[in-house]
C-alpha cells in the first residue's frame, strides 16, 4: 500500500481521515449524548455502518445499541468485542423496519453510492418515514481530490470519459471493468452531491459543512 493510501485508509485508526472523521463526529456526538439524557437507553441504526468506523470514533455506550445495516450479511465477518452492536440486513432503499423503531439514524458516505438520483431521494424518504432523527453525511462535490477514486477533480469528467478509464485501469473503489456498459454502471454509482441539491432532499435539516484548505469537504444533514 502506497504512503497516500495509508494516508487516507479508512481502517487505520490515526489515519489522516479518520483524525478528520473524529473532529467531525465530535461534534455529531453532543446530539447522542443529549438523547442519552433523555432516555435510559437509545437504539441507532447506521445505513451501511461498520463496528471499527465506531471504535475508531472512541464510541461506545452500555445504554446505546447500534444497528448496523448492510446490503450483505456481516454477522460470519464478527470478532472480538461487539457488544452493543447487532448486524442487519437489508437495503437502505426499503428498510425493514418501522417508525419509532429507532430513536436516530446514522450514515457515513452511504447516499451518494445508491445509484440514482432517484434512489438517492428515496434514501432520504426512507430515512424520514423510519425516524424523525438523524444525522447523513456525504462528501462534498466541490472538494478537489474525489475520495473514491483518489484522483484530482474525478468527479467532474463525464460518465462516458469515466467508462473508458475504468475498462483500462483499477481506480481504487472503480474496479476495472470487461465492457464498456459494465463500466458506464460503475461510474455511475457514485454521485456526489453539492450543498443545494443535498439540502433539497433533506429540507428539514440543517447542513452542517465540514472544510478543508477552506473548501468544503463533506456535508452532514443534522435533523435532531
Amino acid at each position: 500500500m502506497s504512503v497516500f493510501k495509508l494516508f487516507v485508509n479508512h481502517h487505520k485508526k490515526d489515519s489522516f481521515v479518520n483524525r478528520i472523521r473524529q473532529k467531525r463526529f465530535a461534534a455529531q456526538q453532543q446530539h447522542i449524548e443529549q438523547l442519552l439524557e433523555q432516555k435510559e437507553s437509545i437504539k441507532i441504526l447506521d445505513i451501511g455502518g461498520e463496528i471499527d468506523f465506531w471504535k475508531h470514533m472512541g464510541w461506545q455506550n452500555e445504554r446505546c445499541t447500534i444497528y448496523l445495516l448492510n446490503l450483505e450479511d456481516r454477522i460470519a465477518a464478527c470478532s472480538g468485542d461487539n457488544n452493543g452492536f447487532v448486524w442487519v440486513q437489508g437495503n437502505a432503499l426499503d428498510l425493514p423496519f418501522h417508525a419509532g423503531d429507532f430513536d436516530v439514524l446514522f450514515s457515513n458516505s452511504v447516499i451518494e453510492h445508491v445509484g440514482s438520483y432517484q434512489n438517492q431521494a428515496l434514501f432520504a424518504s426512507e430515512v424520514n418515514r423510519v425516524c424523525s432523527k438523524y444525522i447523513i453525511q456525504t462528501p462534498s462535490l466541490w472538494f478537489p481530490l474525489e475520495p473514491h477514486s483518489l484522483l484530482p477533480l474525478f468527479q467532474f469528467i463525464p460518465h462516458r470519459v469515466r467508462a473508458v478509464l475504468i475498462m483500462l485501469f483499477n481506480i481504487n473503489y472503480f474496479p476495472k471493468q470487461k465492457t464498456y456498459n459494465e463500466a458506464l454502471a460503475v461510474s455511475r454509482s457514485t454521485l456526489m452531491f453539492s450543498k443545494k441539491r443535498f439540502q433539497q432532499i433533506f429540507p428539514d435539516a440543517t447542513i452542517q459543512v465540514e472544510t478543508l484548505f477552506g473548501i468544503p469537504k463533506s456535508y452532514t444533514a443534522i435533523k435532531m
